[in-house]
């Protein structure tokens, strides 16, 4: 058993499509999602079946979410979701310290916020609680690894399956997100 505490950054956006926008009554605004950086922390375990495959489980604190084109009435529009991810992977031991990964992923947003700019005569600043945006999210995590001596390089990526957006003028929303981290191998 390998225990891996795990420190790195997050590329992520949510969405596939755009969002429209109705902002001027006169007609639907698209606004295209881009990538914000976030921040991973947590702990990994891993149970070495065999000298080439492994299962890992961790708990992991996520910063993910996304960023929109601006529009005529609205601006610097945002989305932050502070997750507590629980990825479960086998690990296939290639050679040497490289793995190739592949798993599901169950995450649970324990805190989401919007803010934009809107203009009314005016900017103005707002900020919601992001109840347009669902709590829980499943994804497919796919990934590689490679150990240097008890450091651990980790890339992945998060593909989410589940559809996040909970208001009717929003195109289907699923999470994507690349993560890199540094773990420390302890037991190994």
């Amino acid at each position: 058993m390998t225990w891996i505490p795990k420190l790195g950054v997050n590329l992520s956006k949510m969405g596939d499509g755009d969002v429209f926008y109705k902002g001027d009554g006169v007609g639907d605004q698209l606004m295209k999602p881009k990538f914000t950086i976030g921040v991973v922390a947590g702990i990994e375990g891993e149970y070495h079946m065999s000298s080439l495959l492994g299962l890992s489980a961790g708990v992991l604190y996520s910063m993910q979410g996304t960023a929109y084109d601006d529009v005529d009435m609205q601006k610097d529009y945002s989305v932050a979701l502070h997750c507590v991810n629980v990825p479960v992977l086998l690990n296939f031991h290639i050679v040497g310290g490289l793995a190739l990964k592949a798993g599901i992923q169950a995450g649970y947003a324990f805190y989401k916020k919007e803010s934009f700019k809107e203009n009314l005569g005016g900017w103005k600043e707002f900020s919601t609680s992001g109840s347009g945006y669902g709590n829980f999210d499943l994804s497919v995590p796919v990934g590689i690894s490679y150990d240097f001596d008890k450091i651990r390089v980790d890339l992945r990526y998060n593909y989410g399956l589940l559809d996040l957006a909970k208001r009717d003028y929003m195109d289907p929303i699923h999470s994507r997100v690349f993560q890199l981290s540094v773990g420390y191998c302890l037991g190994k």
